[in-house]
């Protein structure tokens, strides 16, 4: 008798009813797996200096700040910089976003 996985349900079954099967001392053991999230990925240019900098801080603490990739770490920056500005300009509530493109170049007079 061999032990797979159960099937994945479709997206609009809801993907948080899925669960996967470890093996454990007791037999087999189902978990629950929590849903995929959408990701996209997005482009920006930095100088080599700061991307260094960024790299080697992430090596050196990526233990010890559980970031599971270079990716987390990044999205946990880009986080901390949003609420900074929803707290200063929103009163704390979050930006309404879209799918907008944003207008290309530098703002005038900067």
């Amino acid at each position: 008798m061999g032990l797979s996985a159960p099937e994945p349900l479709d997206d609009a079954a809801g993907a948080e009813n899925t669960a996967e099967v470890r093996l454990s001392a007791g037999g087999p053991v189902a978990q629950p797996t929590p849903p995929k999230k959408k990701r996209t990925t997005v482009t920006f240019y930095l100088t080599p200096a700061m991307r260094n900098r960024a790299r080697a801080a992430y090596r050196h603490t990526s233990f010890g700040e559980r970031d599971s990739s270079w990716s987390e770490m990044l999205n946990k920056a880009l986080l901390a910089e949003v609420q900074r500005r929803e707290a200063q300009y929103n009163g704390g509530d979050a930006f309404v976003g879209n799918d907008d493109p944003l207008t290309p170049g530098r703002p005038i007079g900067y």
